[in-house]
């Protein structure tokens, strides 16, 4: 069993980090784990999702299906204008571009062309539960 990286992260947020640090990078380092919310029990691609049907639920708590699996900061959008992103106050996500991603490191070689790979997780796309039988598959 090949064990795939997860990782939660809001697109919008990354896009209004980008424009307010330009010189940052939010796609490498610690970032991917930064909000805490890693996609813990996401078994990418691994097949069927073994158990009763009672033991899952295939929709969050906002009745949206898993597909993809929606996420959230800690504590609430991860922006820094309030006036324009105010917090969530921790209430679950609904975004559905605030989702738990999955993909796997850079080769040793493509680090070693460009340092700034280190940590990096290249994006493959997105973890959907639809289908027990199924289990966690790609959504794009």
């Amino acid at each position: 069993m090949t064990s795939l990286a997860t990782f939660f992260q809001d697109d919008t947020a990354v896009t209004a980090r980008e424009l307010e640090v330009t010189a940052a990078s939010f796609v490498n380092g610690m970032n991917m784990g930064g909000s805490n919310a890693p996609g813990i029990g996401i078994n990418m691609l691994e097949g069927a999702v073994v158990g009763t049907p009672e033991q899952f639920t295939l929709l969050d708590q906002h009745g949206n299906a898993r597909a993809a699996q929606i996420s959230q900061s800690i504590g609430g959008y991860p922006y820094t204008d309030p006036a324009n992103y105010p917090s969530s106050g921790g209430t679950e996500g609904t975004d559905p571009g605030a989702v738990i991603q999955y993909g796997a490191s850079p080769t040793q070689a493509a680090k070693n062309a460009d340092p700034a790979l280190d940590g990096t997780i290249i994006t493959t796309a997105n973890a959907t539960l639809s289908v027990l039988a199924n289990g966690w598959v790609a959504n794009a």
